[in-house]
């Protein structure tokens, strides 16, 4: 199993973030924000800097969350922006945590599922699903392979070179994309809404798990 490194871009992540792709990562992130504000229990996998933890602070200051991500220095940052007794730090592998049977409300993974090939994707999602509650909503945020101006070359060479960057600089075991969506549905979720941007090259999805989710 690869040992992923994310400390090196730790302190220059979100600026390096900004030159690359201006606003739209982050918009992409909190697309679904208000979904969050019934949610007493929250899972958030690979958040990085703290920047989404940040934004759902500010609609559900009350709910009990865990932000689990595999770089020390990454929680550093996000336990700097953040301040609240209601968000408990994780420094974990995913691919190797645990987590509770039906313990969340919601789970949240903004640019990370991308991070995994095919047959660590497939594992991963088939061990979070139990941890959703029955009607639970699961946030997905990620680089899509876009059906209009972008597609074709322009894409895969995007994505390429995105690839090749974060593979030598932070050793993620992924070298192409892997589409998450006939995972997710293979293990009993449904895809509630989809928002795209950058001609589809971004898109932010909430899925459903089965079963009551109590209203906002």
């Amino acid at each position: 199993m690869n040992r992923v490194n994310f400390d090196r871009l730790a302190a220059p992540y979100e600026w390096l973030e900004r030159l690359s792709f201006g606003p739209y990562l982050h918009r992409c992130r909190i697309a679904f924000l208000e979904e969050m504000k019934s949610a007493e229990s929250i899972l958030i996998l690979g958040d990085g800097d703290g920047r989404f933890l940040e934004a759902l602070l500010n609609v559900n200051p009350t709910a009990r969350i865990e932000s689990l991500d595999i770089s020390p220095a990454m929680v550093k940052v996000a336990r700097d922006r953040v301040a609240s007794d209601h968000a408990h730090f994780r420094v974990e592998d995913a691919r190797t945590a645990a987590f509770e049977t039906e313990g969340y409300d919601a789970i949240v993974t903004n640019f990370f599922l991308d991070c995994f090939p095919e047959k660590e994707l497939k594992s991963l999602i088939a061990r979070l699903v139990p941890a959703l509650n029955p009607g639970g909503r699961w946030i997905v945020g990620d680089f899509r392979e876009p059906n209009g101006p972008l597609s074709g070359p322009v894409s895969r060479l995007l994505l390429a070179g995105m690839y090749l960057f974060f593979k030598v600089a932070t050793r993620i075991p992924a070298s192409t994309l892997v589409d998450p969506v006939p995972i997710l549905l293979s293990n009993g979720l449904e895809r509630i809404r989809r928002e795209e941007s950058l001609g589809g090259f971004l898109a932010a999805t909430i899925w459903r798990k089965p079963g009551h989710f109590p209203s906002a």
